[in-house]
């Protein structure tokens, strides 16, 4: 901003104000140098005193003797610093004139005369009052003077393409601009270029497929429906129509659990081409209700064939010649738009048919009309000509002139093919009629089919419509036929009832066998889980091979067991205990401590035999032999202990739960005692043994006898120290041991079973 401005700057002087310049001393040398040393002899010599001009004013004649403009450009320091009153470099931007005045003046106007560097400047007032010197800082953005829209680029007040386009034009992209800009548009191509490979790769790795190739050996063909593909109905259908039909159609047969109808193939030699494979990709994807699925294809010579999808009902031949089918116009509406629709499919997919005829139609079970034997022109070429019979039958559904010149069927044809078969089910018979097919010329068509003007369902509804159609099909003129679009919505438009009552009673019926399929399922499940649940009880209750022999309907006959070991254990003081809780709490107790043991017990080799009140009884050994029986039931039993100390009743959060643990290790019987609820229990001195070890137990310690001593001796690895001799009831004097703790880098060394000093405590 070059322009001129001007500044108003507001100063008034306040009492403490006066009170600090003295005690400063900045009055020392005002009024010629006699001085003030009084606050109220102070504010009214500054608002009192006459000042002379500027050039003559000083601390002793004039109190506000100094006031003028500064400015600093924030851009145009160093260090972060300006002034006090000029940049860093010494040179002064913008200083106002000096003015004078006592403290009455109030407001202090400057003249600027422009304002030149750009950015960020501090606009400082200062003030000389008596001996001080003080300034008033304000902060503002220098913009350039230039007036954006005017047309003219005003360079030199710092217009330019950044601040103005509008009048300096676009600013010319950078490198950097330009590099990014060719790495996007290098990225997208090779982003294209990736694509295309994917999906070109995709497409050669479907076209060199070969999952649809099957050995003919591998089919297994049904003798019982050899010849019975057309078979319209069967006495198990749920829609009985009171009839059964069985022509030679197809030969059918099995393979990957589907049963496909087999259209072999006479052929001397084949070769997999690559055009016999772009056929083949291109019939594999075929998928439509109303177009019959390509399966696979058996390419070992002289068994050269296709697989296609088998169709239960027959082909549309098949139903039309029948008389024992009752089709009304609902029906035959149905299959004329079914082939439509298939017909559509394929010709949006570049297919032509070239052999649409009524054979060439089959029908599912669910009387839905499909397309088959399309595409695929290579590979079924065969090598042997066309019997002559059947080739003089085919002749009515070609065109003349695709029969005169023998060129290749177009869509035309296929349309051409589809009005014969429109006669087909308007008349249901042959396309023929009475004529002879020997002996018809090559131009002959078939007449258009009478009807009955009545309301007989039997009868068509809107002959003259249909028969228009069939005529406009077969046109001598290829290019008036129409598309089956075309046609589909015609057929659609003359049908009176848009909605086919068997294929509404076939479609009820299959959704009500849906259901009931589905609650079949949802019980079945129900029922797994329920058995998955017994089975889980009863599992936890007894051992699994106990359990399953329970589930045969076995006996299970009692079982000695020559080594095993016996762990019992009880809660230290649980009578007292019991005493201070409740018999909800007391339960809770129990389920929250056996918990933590069924889980550790779940990392050992050990079976949890029973819980009676607050013992506990775990065994090793039985019912699975192991020879480390011993060893198991005692690092179980330290992980135990070590749990033990850190549980915490919950309603008794600073008390401790103590556990006292005894072992012993000998022979036992087991077996399964009771019917109403079989337990299974183990019998023998080796279980009183046990139990004696863990009544004369102490605290948090692991009592074992000398028997389980001898078998940890064995394996090694353990901490023990010896108690000494002990009288236990019912067995005398006994030799008996504390286990401490295991040390798993001595295992095998029996030497490392030493004594250690009482009190010690591995954890």
């Amino acid at each position: 901003m070059s322009q001129g401005f001007n500044t108003t700057t507001e100063l008034i002087l306040t009492i403490p104000f006066y009170q600090w310049l003295i005690d400063q001393g900045f009055f020392g040398q005002v009024n010629f140098t006699q001085g003030i040393t009084n606050v109220n002899d102070a504010k009214d010599w500054c608002e009192t005193t006459t000042c002379p001009a500027p050039s003559a004013a000083t601390q002793e004649n004039c109190c506000i003797h100094h006031m003028n403009l500064h400015s600093c450009p924030l851009t145009d320091i160093t260090n972060g610093l300006c002034g006090p009153w000029i940049p860093a470099r010494g040179q002064i931007i913008t200083h106002s004139e000096v003015l004078v005045g006592n403290a009455l003046v109030g407001n202090w106007t400057n003249y600027v005369p422009g304002l030149y560097v750009l950015g960020q400047t501090s606009i400082i007032s200062h003030f000389k009052i008596a001996g001080a010197s003080i300034a008033l800082v304000f902060d503002l953005t220098v913009e350039p003077k230039t007036d954006c829209g005017n047309g003219v680029c005003e360079s030199d007040d710092g217009e330019d393409c950044s601040v103005c386009p509008k009048d300096c034009g676009t600013c010319p992209l950078e490198d950097w601009h330009y590099g990014l800009i060719t790495a996007s548009i290098l990225f997208i191509f090779i982003l294209i270029g990736v694509i295309y490979g994917f999906f070109a790769y995709q497409k050669r790795k479907f076209l060199y497929d070969s999952s649809w190739i099957y050995k003919y050996d591998d089919i297994k063909t049904n003798e019982n429906r050899l010849w019975m593909g057309s078979m319209i109905s069967r006495t198990d259908d749920k829609f009985d129509t009171g009839f059964n039909l069985t022509q030679v159609f197809v030969p059918t047969g099995d393979v990957d659990g589907k049963t496909v109808a087999i259209k072999r193939i006479e052929k001397k030699s084949f070769s997999l081409t690559k055009c016999i494979r772009e056929e083949v990709r291109t019939v594999r994807q075929m998928d439509h209700q109303n177009v019959c699925r390509f399966v696979g294809g058996c390419i070992e010579v002289p068994n050269v064939a296709i697989l296609m999808t088998y169709c239960a009902k027959g082909s549309l031949n098949d139903v039309l010649l029948n008389e024992e089918v009752p089709l009304s116009w609902s029906f035959r509406f149905s299959f004329a738009t079914d082939i439509s629709r298939g017909m559509k499919y394929l010709h949006s997919h570049k297919i032509i048919h070239g052999r649409l005829w009524s054979s060439n139609c089959v029908m599912d079970d669910r009387w839905s009309v499909k397309v088959t034997d399309y595409g695929l022109e290579t590979f079924r070429k065969s090598c042997v000509c066309e019997d002559e019979n059947i080739k003089k039958q085919k002749q009515v559904y070609l065109e003349p002139e695709l029969v005169k010149s023998q060129a290749i069927p177009t869509e035309h044809s296929d349309v051409y093919a589809f009005s014969v078969i429109l006669i087909e089910i308007a008349t249901r018979g042959d396309p023929f009629q009475e004529e002879d097919p020997y002996s018809v010329p090559i131009d002959w068509q078939p007449p258009l089919p009478v009807f009955e003007k009545t309301s007989d369902e039997n009868n068509c509804p809107c002959p003259d419509e249909y028969c228009k159609l069939i005529s406009i099909c077969r046109s001598h003129n290829p290019i008036e036929r129409p598309s089956f679009e075309s046609i589909k919505r015609r057929l659609q438009r003359i049908n009176p009832n848009k909605q086919n009552p068997v294929d509404l009673i076939i479609t009820m019926m299959e959704k009500y066998s849906k259901h009931l399929e589905s609650v079949v399922a949802e019980r079945t499940q129900d029922l797994m889980a329920e058995k998955h649940r017994t089975e889980t009880l009863l599992y936890s209750m007894l051992p699994r091979s106990v359990a399953d022999s329970l589930k045969t309907g076995l006996s299970v006959q009692a079982e000695s067991f020559d080594q095993c070991t016996i762990y019992f254990s009880d809660i230290v003081g649980f009578t007292v205990l019991c005493s201070k809780s409740s018999a909800l709490e007391v339960v809770g107790l129990l389920n929250r401590l056996y918990t933590v043991f069924d889980e550790i017990i779940e990392n050992f080799c050990v079976y949890k035999v029973e819980t009676i009140g607050d013992a506990y009884m775990v065994a090793s050994g039985l019912p699975k032999r192991t020879s480390n029986h011993a060893s198991e039931i005692a690092k179980m039993s330290l992980k135990i202990v070590e749990a033990a100390k850190h549980f915490k009743i919950p309603h008794l959060p600073n008390a401790p739960l103590k556990i006292r643990i005894g072992l012993h290790s000998g022979y036992v019987c087991a077996g399964v005692v009771g019917r109403t609820m079989p337990r299974y229990c183990l019998f023998g001195d080796t279980v009183n043994t046990a139990s004696r070890m863990e009544s004369n137990g102490e605290p948090y310690k692991i009592h074992i006898s000398d028997d389980t001593y001898s078998e940890l001796a064995i394996t090694g690895g353990f901490q023990v120290e010896e108690r000494g001799v002990i009288s236990v009831k019912g067995k005398g004097d006994m030799r008996t041991w504390w286990l401490t703790g295991y040390d798993p880098c001595k295992m095998d060394k029996k030497q490392s079973l030493t004594e250690i000093s009482k009190g010690y405590d591995m954890f």
